[in-house]
């Protein structure tokens, strides 16, 4: 999904609760959280801290994602995009 064009602003609100969330979760300023920001790379999750922070996205937004989309969430913006596609 990185690489492929996202139907979201930079600025869209669902996106904003996530990096507010993550900020949050990871006790890190939500400035320096950015749409291409890497979770596992950039914001330092391990897999085990990767799985527990989608599980609570899937339990903020309310929303369930396949193991399929899971695993292709890389950066913030993907988070975004698949939460989105499955609220929808």
């Amino acid at each position: 999904m990185t690489n492929q064009t996202s139907p979201f602003a930079i600025s869209n609100p669902l996106q904003s609760r996530i990096i507010d969330l993550i900020s949050w979760r990871l006790n890190l300023p939500a400035n320096h959280i950015h749409p291409y920001s890497r979770l596992r790379e950039d914001l330092h999750l391990d897999a085990i801290d990767l799985m527990l922070l989608i599980a609570e996205l899937e339990s903020r937004f309310n929303t369930y994602l396949s193991k399929e989309e899971v695993e292709a969430i890389e950066t913030v913006q993907d988070a975004s995009f698949y939460l989105y596609k499955a609220a929808a």
